[in-house]
């Protein structure tokens, strides 16, 4: 086969195609070569074959010339790192094929980056991927979708990881919960709300606050862009339950739960969670606090102290009768 050249169609019949050179001669390639329509002024690439046909026209070849540019195309993008776009045409034991010019071979195991995905999902529809293997002897394309979506995630990333100052809100999906805490996927990088970030309230479990596949807007604490590592907290994005309590004040609560030294009581109107110890309860010894108050009633509590960097708020409902 002879260098390839672009030739323009001067005229086509079932049979064969003909073309001028760019020096004038004519040549001759046959239709088969030709997978869809050509008409008159089409530009195509062709292989001189170095001998004409009994009519003296230069007889070249469409297929291998398209062929071998396909091959420079696929040396190109792996050398530079790029993907290659193909259709997927059917499911073979192991993978699928993918049409990228030439016949590609995507295995299972390169298919994605999202687990469970199914390959006969794929026939039909243009996949790009990275070129992992490659014979040209051998005429075997091995390629990489799997790598190429995650070379895409790194990219989005990097480009979000950049924009996330501290401070700021965000917003992402619940892709794990764990005992420490859950996982936020921001469209790319993941984040931690620590168990201590979630909620200003008492509870058991994360579980007890978020569920994979919630979509929260989260407070960003820290950024790592080297360690690609980002804090986040839930509970910053509602006011503090503490702010705005001082000792001395008199607010009314609702009784959540009752322990064998007193009783936590939640204030109505902020939410913040304080103890009433047995002692501060009545001034009558003898009583069990499961005597003296019950989960959900409504008392009357007075502000004993405020502690913030503990986050602990002592209350007291004798006082509220007592210091009156």
């Amino acid at each position: 086969m002879g260098r390839i050249v672009d030739v323009e169609v001067v005229a086509a019949s079932p049979t064969e195609v003909e073309v001028r050179l760019a020096d004038g001669r004519t040549g001759v390639i046959p239709r088969s070569e030709f997978t869809g329509a050509v008409g008159v002024g089409d530009v195509v690439p062709a292989a001189l074959l170095a001998r004409d046909d009994p009519r003296h026209r230069v007889v070249l070849s469409h297929a291998w010339a398209r062929k071998q540019r396909a091959w420079e195309r696929i040396e190109e993008a792996r050398a530079g790192g790029e993907p290659v776009t193909g259709t997927v045409t059917k499911v073979v034991k192991g993978g699928v094929v993918v049409d990228v010019g030439l016949r590609g071979f995507l295995p299972v195991s390169l298919l994605s980056d999202t687990p469970g995905t199914d390959p006969a999902s794929l026939v039909g529809t243009e996949v790009q991927a990275l070129v992992h293997e490659l014979d040209r002897a051998q005429d075997r394309i091995v390629l990489s979708r799997k790598d190429w979506e995650r070379k895409q995630r790194r990219l989005r990333e990097k480009e979000v990881l950049a924009a996330l100052e501290p401070g700021g809100r965000v917003r992402g999906t619940v892709v794990s919960v764990a005992d420490y805490g859950a996982v936020v996927d921001l469209g790319g990088p993941r984040g931690l709300v620590h168990r201590s970030e979630l909620s200003w309230h008492r509870f058991e479990t994360p579980g007890d606050v978020v569920a994979v596949g919630d979509e929260l807007e989260v407070v960003v604490l820290e950024v790592q862009r080297s360690k690609r590592r980002v804090s986040l907290s839930l509970r910053r994005t509602t006011a503090d339950p503490l702010d705005g309590l001082e000792p001395g004040e008199v607010r009314s609560a609702t009784v959540c739960r009752v322990v064998e030294y007193g009783a936590f009581a939640r204030i109505d109107d902020t939410g913040a969670e304080g103890l009433v110890h047995l002692t501060e309860l009545t001034d009558v010894p003898g009583f069990r606090p499961d005597q003296l108050v019950a989960p959900g009633e409504q008392v009357m509590v007075k502000v004993m102290d405020v502690d913030r960097s503990r986050r602990r708020l002592a209350l007291s409902v004798r006082r509220v009768l007592v210091d009156d």
